[in-house]
Parts: C-alpha cells; sequence; structure tokens
C-alpha cells in the first residue's frame, strides 16, 4: 500500500516542472490571455499579428485566438469566429490537425499567404493549403510533431515514429531542423508543438522539463510569447500565433 501510495505521489511531483507549479501556470495563462486581449480590434473584430501592427491573419492567427479565448472570454471567441466568416475564410488545412479538424490533414501539402482584403490601411490575410503534395516536410519540428498529432487517434505508430523523429532534432537548446539551421534562431512555438504532442501521445518524453524551461523563459513582459531565441535570449517580438500555441501547450500541462 505505501509503495503504491509512494509512486502515485511520484507521479503526481512530475506532472509539472520543479519551476513551474500550477499557481504559476495559472497565472501565465491569465498574462497571455491578457496579451490577446488587449490586441483585440473593435471596428475590424480581429487581432493584428503582434501590437502596433498594420497586417491581421485570420489563419493562423484569429483562428487559434479564438479557440484560446473560448473558454476566458467567449463573447470575443465569437466575433473572431464572426470576422472569419465575413471575410469568407473558413478553413486553412493545417494548423486545424491542433483540434482535430482538420479534413485531410496528410499528406501536408504546400501552403500559399495571400491577401484577402485592406480595411483602412489594414491588411487582411491568410494561409491557404494548396493541392502540391510538401516534399520535405520530415526536415522540419514543427511538421513532424503535427503529423504525429495528426495520426495520434487513428496511426498510433506512426505518431510515436514522427515524434522521435522531432526528439532526434533536440540540441540542448531547441529544435535544431532545416529552417533553425538556415535562419540561426530557434522558433518558441516548436517548443510549444512538442509539449502539445507529448500530452496527446500520452508518452514520457524525454527533454520535457527543458522544453518547459525554454518556453517560460519566452514569456514577455506584457504577457505574450516571444518568437524565437539564441542563446537563451530572446529574438523578435511577442505575437499571437506563437502566445496562442503556448498557452494551449500550458493548458495542455494543467489537464
Amino acid at each position: 500500500m505505501r509503495l503504491a501510495l509512494s509512486i502515485l505521489f511520484s507521479a503526481l511531483v512530475l506532472c509539472l516542472p520543479a519551476q513551474a507549479d500550477e499557481a504559476d501556470i495559472a497565472q501565465r495563462i491569465k498574462r497571455g490571455e491578457s496579451f490577446l486581449t488587449n490586441l483585440f480590434d473593435a471596428p475590424l473584430q480581429l487581432l493584428p499579428e503582434f501590437p502596433g501592427s498594420s497586417t491581421y491573419w485570420l489563419f493562423h492567427d484569429n483562428y487559434l485566438a479564438a479557440h484560446l479565448l473560448a473558454r476566458a472570454r467567449p463573447d470575443l471567441a465569437r466575433r473572431l469566429r464572426s470576422s472569419l466568416s465575413r471575410f469568407g475564410v473558413r478553413k486553412s488545412g493545417k494548423i486545424e490537425i491542433l483540434f482535430g479538424e482538420a479534413r485531410q490533414p496528410l499528406p501536408f501539402r504546400t501552403y500559399v499567404l495571400t491577401n484577402i482584403a485592406l480595411v483602412d490601411g489594414k491588411a487582411i490575410r491568410t494561409e491557404l493549403v494548396t493541392t502540391n503534395i510538401l516534399n520535405g516536410w520530415r526536415d522540419y519540428a514543427n511538421l513532424l510533431l503535427l503529423a504525429s498529432l495528426a495520426q495520434a487517434g487513428s496511426e498510433r505508430a506512426n505518431a510515436h515514429e514522427n515524434f522521435e523523429k522531432a526528439v532526434a532534432m533536440w540540441d540542448g537548446e531547441g529544435f535544431m531542423d532545416a529552417a533553425t539551421r538556415s535562419s540561426g534562431v530557434y522558433a518558441t512555438y516548436k517548443l510549444a508543438l512538442y509539449l502539445i504532442a507529448n500530452d496527446r501521445l500520452k508518452i514520457g518524453a524525454p527533454h520535457r522539463d527543458e522544453v518547459m524551461t525554454r518556453l517560460l523563459a519566452m514569456q514577455s513582459s506584457d504577457g505574450g510569447w516571444i518568437t524565437d531565441y539564441k542563446d537563451g535570449k530572446p529574438v523578435g517580438l511577442a505575437n499571437v500565433e506563437t502566445t496562442c500555441l503556448a498557452l494551449l501547450a500550458l493548458h495542455a500541462l494543467r489537464n
């Protein structure tokens, strides 16, 4: 009996990294949600890409924000969804994997970034997936992790295989994939995707606490998550997409 209780206690302790207790995570989520709500453009009924930006992305940014604000601010979430419909864009084809809403997520296809409208000097843009098959996607940690999420329900073996390929790209600081080798900086959102995929697959992923530590360190003073980092230091600005994915990872950690 004592052994069983000891095992249970150890499991509970391992639920959260040492540097991130429940109260801290809850506060970080609240600050992240405030970052999003403070960006809400009432006349346009959308969020800009980042503070001060004149670009508004329907997918991924506002689609993600509608999901992430559904509990804390259902009124804003409804307005964001209404705006997606108003501009005639109801899907992208890839990011919906996170919520099981992608109709045909695999194989991955190439995408295009396109202009939808210009309203009072503000550019409304979105990402659309084409019909062309994307080659070389296994060179990118984010796509490996999205593939593992897409396969988690029906192709467990393939899901684990793709997750392990992403794990192999971890170099102690971040995911050293083709994009990182090209840009020279690590993408924060890939840390979030790793934690989301780990939660969805229900496996004891290596580097979990290291990844979490990096993710938490990228939260800015205004509550948003900064896009990139190098040598442990933030690079870039906090934006909507990265913040939404970080919040999704923190929610997964608490569940």
